[in-house]
């Protein structure tokens, strides 16, 4: 395993070490891909190695990175970044703790953009599985690039542990933004589409757990009103854009527990 694979899988944890060890065990032992975990200053519940070393069966090297301090995600994800940079790494994919990749995940990502040289972000579909992992839902998002700019006028399109990204892209644009707070991932991306080709695959990637009760109030107002500000600052006077914005406006409005039910019951009936 001394040989660097294509692809830095990149997941940051944080005080979840049960959680990383469920994401680790879900990486098939054929992906061509390292694994870098950041510990974004864990303090409480920090990784257990003995856990993540037996729970991971990759081809690929594991590393961690411990940062001294708690940064929040965009920091987190920012140094698993210039740690990749430093050592030649082409392509990021990222996984999020307790999320699970499907077994060829990887590989089925490397073999589009195989044919696709042009792309430098690439995403897929998810099966949104209950906690006790029984899919809900499917999510699915545009595949082509037209399609992906009109929706993300609306959020984002794409799934933010099934991407896989050029690293090279993502650093001309000085990688995650600080200053669009748990809605980085829509900030990159957004930007990514205006200046790159991008895709999605429709096929599903990832297995990503539905948690009512893991994203608080707090967190859910922020995310939305990042969305209004990345909303407003790309504003066309289309339609499109007047309705994302209409949208995210109800949801800030909206009590999290019935948007949750409303969003479930809406992707089932679209399944």
């Amino acid at each position: 395993m001394s040989e660097q694979l294509p692809v830095l899988l990149l997941i940051p944890h944080y005080n979840n070490p049960a959680a990383l060890v469920k994401s680790l065990a879900s990486i098939g032992a054929n992906e061509p891909c390292d694994v870098l975990v950041v510990d974004d200053g864990s303090v409480r519940a920090p990784i257990d190695m003995t856990a993540a070393n037996g729970a991971y069966q990759g081809c690929g090297r594991l590393r961690v990175l411990n940062l001294p301090q708690n940064k929040g995600i965009e920091g987190a994800l920012n140094a698993g970044l210039a740690w990749a940079k430093s050592r030649g790494y082409e392509w990021i994919a990222r996984l999020d703790c307790g999320d699970e990749n499907v077994s060829d995940r990887i590989t089925r990502q490397l073999s589009f953009l195989a044919k696709h040289p042009e792309v430098v972000l690439l995403g897929g579909a998810a099966s949104f599985v209950d906690q006790h992992g029984v899919e809900q839902f499917v999510l699915r998002h545009p595949t082509g690039q037209a399609e992906i700019l009109q929706f993300m006028k609306k959020n984002s399109a794409y799934i933010h542990p099934s991407v896989m990204f050029k690293l090279s892209a993502v650093d001309t644009l000085g990688g995650y933004p600080l200053d669009m707070p748990a809605a980085e991932d829509y900030a990159l991306f957004w930007a990514l589409a205006r200046q790159f080709p991008v895709a999605n695959l429709p096929d599903v990637l990832i297995k990503y757990e539905l948690d009512p009760n893991g994203i608080s109030l707090g967190k859910r107002k922020t995310q939305l009103q990042s969305r209004l500000k990345l909303q407003r600052k790309y504003f066309d006077g289309s339609p499109a854009a007047v309705a994302g914005i209409a949208r995210t406006v109800a949801l800030l409005a909206m009590p999290y527990e019935l948007a949750f039910k409303i969003k479930a019951k809406l992707r089932k009936e679209k399944a």
